[in-house]
């Protein structure tokens, strides 16, 4: 699958690129106050590296963990205690209800049609009690086009945007039992308006973000221009310096970035 050269990539699945984050603690944090304080078991569906599973043994956490993750390099980088078993959402491999809580963090805004329903459907069957989901809130996705074969789609494989109303009935035997918004801070306006101007102008010049497999195709697109535009957003390069100074005088906003939705068995 084109996706390999994302999530067989080791340098992917760095711990500190999650637990290092400001805005990735508070999710997990969030997530994590969410958990039925009745649980005992918890299953983390798509777990990656175990990021979510280490933060709650970070917090001593008494529930029994265990996680799952199709990428073999992503388990290789797991620094989690929990058990990763290599598996498909899509066909969990274990029976009926056997976890008290199903997560499912930053994972179903990934999958195809047809893995899409099977993984929700999985997701419910093997939870006695909760799934968690998290994905991005009313996201505006980057789309970009494949120079090889006219392909449109965004260059982190976000296949769906989510908000409220798209999330009331999506687990099979599962009510909807509350949402929680997880606000980050932005620059208000410039933020908002420079993406916009960045967009378009990466869309005139026919920019795409360097080491972009196209998932129809395979093509992985790189260039001279595209490296040059990379290094230009280097944190060390004295033109990000330049904007770091600038922003630092422009007030902040909160924003809501992700949505955690909690299910329970109806």
């Amino acid at each position: 699958m084109a996706e390999a050269d994302i999530y067989e990539n080791p340098t992917t699945w760095d711990l500190d690129r999650y637990l290092g984050d400001e805005g990735e603690r508070k999710r997990f944090e969030l997530t994590a106050d969410t958990i039925n304080a009745q649980s005992e078991s918890l299953l983390d569906v798509g777990t990656g590296n175990g990021a979510f599973l280490s933060f709650l043994e970070r917090r001593s956490t008494p529930l029994r963990l265990r996680g799952l993750e199709r990428s073999k390099a992503a388990i290789a980088a797991a620094e989690c205690r929990a058990e990763l078993v290599e598996g498909s959402i899509d066909a969990l491999p274990f029976v009926d209800r056997s976890f008290d809580t199903v997560t499912a963090l930053e994972v179903i805004e990934h999958l195809p049609h047809g893995v899409y329903t099977e993984a929700l459907s999985e997701m419910a069957r093997v939870s006695a009690s909760q799934v968690l989901i998290s994905v991005p809130y009313k996201e505006r996705r980057l789309m970009v086009v494949c120079p090889e074969c006219a392909c449109r789609f965004s260059p982190i494989y976000h296949l769906r945007t989510f908000d409220e109303r798209s999330l009331a009935d999506l687990v099979p035997g599962f009510q909807l039992e509350g949402t929680t918004l997880v606000m980050t801070e932005v620059h208000w306006l410039i933020t908002g308006v420079a993406n916009r101007i960045r967009g378009l102008r990466d869309r005139l010049d026919g920019r795409i973000p360097v080491q972009t497999t196209c998932p129809q195709c395979a093509a992985v697109m790189g260039s001279a221009g595209l490296r040059q535009a990379a290094r230009i957003s280097d944190p060390g390069a004295p033109r990000r310096s330049l904007r770091s100074t600038v922003l630092s005088w422009v007030p902040k906003a909160q924003r809501a970035h992700w949505i955690i939705a909690s299910y329970r068995r109806t």
